[in-house]
């Protein structure tokens, strides 16, 4: 193998305990690739300091859950178990990861009070004015899915911020950790609303604009590399024609 080879294998040993099989099969077809993949490793992931690594790995592991495939979750995983982040951490980071994705489904109630209509006559109105007075007295704004949910169903909207609030509260993580991660699968999945809050609340408690960078180039990185992580069996059936 070649001095990249030996010079990549040497810090990925010690950074990850092994070389990674999309990066050790690229050599295989083609070191410019692999060198690629490797730089971008460094540059977007692991290689950024304005975040912990903790944080970083954790929302590696939860947009590779939200996304897909799962076994882009599984090598996270490795990782965080390999630097001792505790199965609380991971698990506080699936829950927020599932309420990210289940606030994101409430965009469908924009399309579907444009079908059905606004029914102001019905007897739930004043209980969904009571409700959006109440989540506006609490964080100072109301989101629109959360308008949009009152007035379809007042039960629904209740339910959603039920689940908002139990969901979002860690075991374990702190609530700086707990918005980051929810906002980076929110980037992941491009939902701009839950973007736009849950920011704003990484920020309000103390996140930064260059950790949001960070965020931001793990979440370009896990996302691209869905493509690599998609394309092992092809790449082992390239490496073996060679």
């Amino acid at each position: 193998m070649s001095q990249n080879y030996e010079r990549v294998k040497e810090f990925a040993e010690k950074s990850l305990g092994e070389v990674p099989q999309v990066i050790d099969l690229l050599f295989k077809i083609d070191e410019d690739a692999a060198m690629e993949q490797f730089n971008q490793n460094n540059l977007l992931y692991l290689g950024r300091s304005n975040l912990s690594l903790k944080t970083k790995v954790l929302i590696a592991i939860s947009v590779a859950l939200a996304n897909g495939p799962r076994e882009s979750a599984m090598i996270h995983y490795r990782l965080a178990r390999r630097f001792n982040i505790s199965p609380i951490e991971i698990l506080d980071a699936i829950r927020v990861t599932k309420m990210a994705l289940m606030s994101s489904t409430l965009d469908s109630l924009e399309p579907i009070l444009e079908t059905f209509g606004r029914d102001e006559d019905s007897g739930d109105v004043q209980e969904a004015k009571n409700l959006l007075l109440s989540l506006k007295k609490e964080t100072g704004f109301v989101p629109k899915r959360v308008e949009n949910a009152s007035i379809f169903s007042p039960a629904l909207a209740k339910e959603h911020l039920r689940e908002k609030k139990e969901m979002l509260k860690p075991r374990s993580l702190n609530m700086k950790d707990v918005f980051a991660i929810a906002f980076a699968v929110s980037a992941s999945i491009r939902d701009r609303e839950c973007e736009k809050i849950y920011l704003e609340q990484l920020r309000k408690n103390g996140g930064t604009k260059e950790e949001v960078e960070d965020i931001l180039t793990t979440v370009r990185f896990i996302v691209g590399n869905r493509a690599y992580v998609n394309s092992l069996d092809i790449l082992k059936d390239i490496a073996g024609r060679r």
